[in-house]
């Protein structure tokens, strides 16, 4: 086995912020598209939908950042069954000491299409063993300066709805009263880095008890979208039934609370991106 660290999945929200900020001197990215900032000196093409050729088949760490986008589209195709097809491909190809794993917070969603297929993926890894340690990292709303490919998460469809198609009003989905808990993509890669040192195996949920409601959310997107544009957007909510999406403490897993200002990471975000 040698020192050789890859990446796959490095040019989604997590993978992009993770290229600045690893620094093992053996290592190399996989993934359909080359990320802009990164050389292409370390950087592979990779289709995990076809047949994986010219690939270390003994190394020290897997970080697997590969999903699906999250978008309406792909949910309707189900396109995110494919993650588990991913794994399978890479786990019976490639030995490793480490294999480090993305999976998600929306495990804890009842009949989640994601969810569904991110448990599918821990229990496959658990039950398939070829690495001496997994570790498995379930995150709440994570929110990235680096992302290029907007996902269908609330607070880039308010940038979706009012800016590139160009709304002056519109009804979403869920209730103003849903409550989500953001926290920084940078700090989170920071810390899988550093845990991934460790020689155990462990699940994690990451979160943010910080939390705010989709009404106040709206209301920092709104603030900074007026100020820029000079017009007025409206909008309300379709449900009354509040949705909490968030880190709970009373879960039998171990958890990680960032307990970071939500507030200021949403105005950054839309201050960039706007």
């Amino acid at each position: 086995m040698n020192n050789t660290t890859l990446v796959f999945g490095c040019s989604g929200t997590v993978g992009l912020e993770f290229i600045h900020l690893i620094k093992e001197n053996n290592i190399l990215f996989y993934s359909r598209k080359k990320p802009t900032k990164l050389s292409k000196k370390l950087w592979r093409y990779i289709d995990l939908n076809k047949k994986i050729k010219k690939i270390p088949i003994k190394v020290n760490k897997i970080f697997f950042f590969a999903s699906p986008y999250y978008k309406l589209n792909n949910l309707k195709k189900n396109n995110h069954e494919k993650e588990l097809i991913w794994i399978k491909k890479i786990q019976k190809k490639i030995k490793t000491n480490f294999f480090i794993y993305l999976s998600s917070s929306s495990v804890y969603l009842e009949n989640h299409p994601v969810g569904n297929v991110k448990k599918k993926c821990e229990e496959y890894l658990v039950n398939n063993p070829n690495y001496n340690y997994l570790q498995i990292w379930r995150p709440y709303n994570l929110i990235s300066n680096e992302n290029s490919n907007l996902s269908d998460h609330f607070h880039n469809i308010l940038i979706k709805k009012f800016c590139l198609e160009g709304k002056v009003s519109h009804q979403f989905y869920g209730s103003p009263n849903d409550e989500r808990g953001y926290s920084s993509v940078k700090k989170f890669c920071k810390l899988i880095i550093n845990k991934s040192n460790l020689t155990k195996n462990f699940l994690y949920d990451y979160g943010n008890s910080n939390t705010l409601k989709i009404k106040d959310i709206s209301k920092i997107f709104k603030e900074i979208f007026d100020n820029k544009y000079k017009k007025k957007i409206k909008y309300s909510f379709r449900s009354k039934i509040a949705n909490i999406n968030t880190l709970e403490r009373n879960k039998k897993t171990k958890y990680i609370d960032t307990k970071e200002n939500s507030s200021g990471i949403l105005k950054k975000y839309y201050l960039l991106k706007i």
